[in-house]
């Protein structure tokens, strides 16, 4: 990708796992909390399954995560589309031995424009917000953790996606447990309703990155949708891909130059 161009929580053509330690009682959801679409854990133990929008709507049996879908032109490229606006925002750079005591690489990496704070989202813990405007079609990434193809270790230790192949087969996992190991977006929560959603999760060239559906303004909250299986956990309810669709042409339609 050129330069042209939690809690915790976490869609594309892979999966996000993350689990975090919790006595057995308190993963039981009563009837009520299931339909609630604001309640949350204070600690999450949830095993996330692929059901993004780009997976509903694929109707190939293969993916090519070596190009681009550009949502306006509603076509594949090789690279960002070259006749929309899109952009690259990557990350801080910061060096591990430049770490301070009690510092955590993670929190040190926002690019600028992006800062880390309590979430919007009640007992959602951290959450990840603009400080700046973001147009829409703007890349952010990739994720980083540790690389590793231990199924179980990701769903035991946290904030792990699944990298495929084109087949859907699981290549290797992206840790993002250790937060002296990974980045930013392992802040970023899941919303409570399709409309809150402004980032859509992209698997490109073995990697995740994360791509605004629409202009972020100053001071919103950053989301992105981790799949039904995790929305259910939270008690909210699953995203339709009519509503995802829905959500996505409206944005595609949406004036953004004011």
């Amino acid at each position: 990708m050129h330069e042209q161009h939690r809690s915790d929580r976490r869609s594309s053509t892979s999966n996000y796992y993350q689990h975090k330690k919790r006595k057995e009682s308190d993963l039981k959801l009563n009837e009520s909390k299931k339909n609630s679409s604001s309640f949350y854990f204070d600690e999450k133990r949830k095993h996330r399954t692929s059901s993004s929008y780009i997976d509903k709507k694929s109707s190939k049996s293969e993916f090519d995560d070596a190009r681009l879908f550009c949502d306006d032109c509603n076509k594949f490229y090789d690279n960002i589309c070259p006749y929309h606006k899109q952009s690259y925002i990557p990350d801080k750079k910061i060096s591990k031995s430049s770490l301070k005591h009690s510092q955590r690489l993670s929190d040190l990496t926002c690019p600028d424009g992006i800062i880390i704070k309590p979430s919007t989202i009640l007992k959602a813990g951290k959450g990840v917000f603009a400080t700046k405007r973001f147009e829409k079609n703007t890349f952010f990434g990739p994720y980083t953790g540790t690389r590793h193809s231990n199924f179980k270790s990701a769903q035991e230790s946290g904030y792990a996606w699944s990298i495929a192949d084109k087949y859907g087969k699981m290549i290797y996992i992206i840790d993002g447990c250790d937060p002296n190991n990974s980045n930013w977006m392992r802040y970023i929560n899941c919303p409570n309703t399709v409309e809150q959603q402004n980032l859509q999760p992209i698997q490109y060239d073995r990697n995740m990155f994360y791509k605004a559906m629409r202009t972020i303004r100053p001071g919103e909250e950053l989301f992105v949708y981790y799949g039904d299986d995790y929305a259910r956990f939270l008690g909210i309810k699953p995203f339709s891909i009519d509503s995802m669709q829905t959500n996505i042409d409206d944005n595609n339609n949406v004036n953004d130059d004011d």
